[in-house]
């Protein structure tokens, strides 16, 4: 719990930034679909309601279609991605070029 505590406050910044930015500029949203940060991606338009970002840096990935299911296959368009927390086979960063990953969905395993 501690942990998850300490994630929610250190994106207060990250969140606060981009709202700012949307009322300011008057256009986009911080809760939008993968495809719309990634316009040419083709595979990014699968799984709209799973695979979404915050703001332009910050991809969510939703894994709710059963609790049971131990792995699930994320798709990450080109580019450098991160983990923020959670179990990625060890696996902080890794360069994408538009590629799914099996990462485990359980929250045993957090």
């Amino acid at each position: 719990m501690r942990e998850a505590i300490k994630l929610k406050y250190s994106l207060v910044r990250y969140y606060y930034t981009n709202m700012f930015d949307i009322s300011m500029n008057g256009t986009g949203t911080l809760y939008k679909p993968l495809f719309f940060e990634f316009p040419e991606d083709m595979q990014a338009t699968l799984d709209v309601d799973y695979n979404v970002m915050l703001g332009s840096a910050l991809k969510l990935s939703i894994n709710s279609e059963s609790l049971n299911q131990a792995t699930t296959s994320f798709y990450f368009p080109a580019g450098l991605w991160c983990k923020l927390r959670g179990n990625t086979n060890g696996e902080n960063c890794f360069t994408s070029i538009g590629e799914s990953k099996i990462y485990p969905s359980g929250l045993s395993d957090y």
